[in-house]
């Protein structure tokens, strides 16, 4: 594939994603000196999409000192969402976070030659709060059932959440042909929808939080119940070739992100308190961003152990990506996308 039709492949699979008290005492780990420090490019999202999860391993390496510790500057590159995979892919980023394992396997399967390092995405719980589908409050879609034959609305036909909504409806006895996708201005939304032109929307944070609060709305179904347990979202992505060049970087960040998901899940309140203070987190839209109860408590957000990834739970996305025939069926493993080598960790 020539490089030009490569990165467009991969611009358009970026699409598909785009894609939410006292603190405790700031750590003082070892750190290595000012001098030895190496600069590293991690992606941030722009800043009118603070509410984007994914943002806090990263904040809480950097902010207690974990980045430092293992000799690395974190330099944060902000890169619109539709750039974001072409600019790893060109070396523009060293590492990528927010990259949730189904979009991973669609632009690896593009052709991006890339791994993910390391979980530093809040993974999906049954317990937090989540975007998906909303309905009508008082109108006739009450189940899954209710669905079939029915439109669903939504701005971004080919980004995940649509595949997400298609695993849940076929979970329930309803294939994805037996509902029709409508692409839908998101500014025209709720007309739409008011209006009968379209009988359910998918509706991403904060629009969701919003409808909630206004009142006549419902939500029929949260990512956060896709696989009924706690499971890991997704990470950060890293090329093969800086992979290759810069093994110690790569460690070192691995390291980093390692030890402040086990912070994060020892202070998961200070986490959000730190996502307030640096900016990442409207408070508008809190607490519902994570909790569906409406209450300021924190304590149910758990991150993945160590930033470890799980192969069981790569094989259900990879699963979810082949029955939404994003990626041919039985092409891949799930070890395909991700290593742990790097992660101190790791079970040798």
């Amino acid at each position: 594939m020539s490089n030009v039709s490569r990165r467009s492949l991969l611009k358009a699979a970026a699409g598909s994603l785009a894609l939410a008290g006292v603190a405790a005492p700031l750590l003082s780990p070892s750190r290595a000196r000012a001098g030895d420090l190496k600069s590293v490019r991690i992606f941030r999202p722009p800043l009118n999409q603070n509410w984007s999860i994914g943002y806090e391993l990263i904040e809480v390496a950097d902010a207690q000192g974990f980045f430092a510790k293992y000799g690395i500057q974190a330099d944060f590159a902000v890169i619109p969402w539709d750039q974001y995979t072409v600019a790893l892919d060109s070396g523009a980023l060293d590492l990528a976070p927010f990259a949730d394992y189904a979009y991973f396997i669609n632009v690896f399967d593009k052709g991006l030659k890339a791994r993910e390092i390391v979980s530093s995405t809040l993974p999906f719980d049954p317990a937090n709060a989540g975007d998906g589908l909303i309905v009508l409050e008082n109108g006739p879609i009450k189940t899954a059932q209710d669905l079939k034959g029915k439109r669903i609305g939504t701005q971004w036909p080919t980004f995940s959440g649509v595949w997400f909504a298609m695993d849940w409806l076929a979970k329930r006895g309803v294939h994805k042909s037996e509902v029709t996708i409508v692409p839908v201005p998101q500014a025209q939304y709720e007309q739409v929808l008011q209006q009968g032109g379209i009988d359910a929307i998918i509706a991403y944070t904060p629009l969701d939080i919003q409808l909630r609060r206004k009142g006549g709305y419902r939500q029929l179904f949260s990512v956060s119940d896709i696989a009924g347990r706690f499971i890991t979202r997704g990470g950060t992505m890293a090329s093969d070739k800086f992979i290759a060049e810069h093994p110690e970087l790569i460690k070192g960040y691995v390291s980093a992100i390692a030890e402040a998901a086990d912070w994060a899940n020892q202070h998961p309140a200070d986490v959000i308190k730190l996502g307030v203070d640096r900016g990442k987190l409207d408070t508008q839209y809190l607490p519902d961003i994570y909790n569906r109860d409406g209450k300021e408590d924190y304590s149910h957000l758990r991150w993945a152990t160590h930033g470890l990834n799980n192969e069981q739970d790569l094989a259900f996305w990879l699963k979810l990506v082949e029955d939404a025939d994003i990626v041919p069926k039985g092409k891949y493993k799930p070890t395909d996308f991700y290593t742990n080598a790097f992660n101190p960790y790791a079970s040798a």
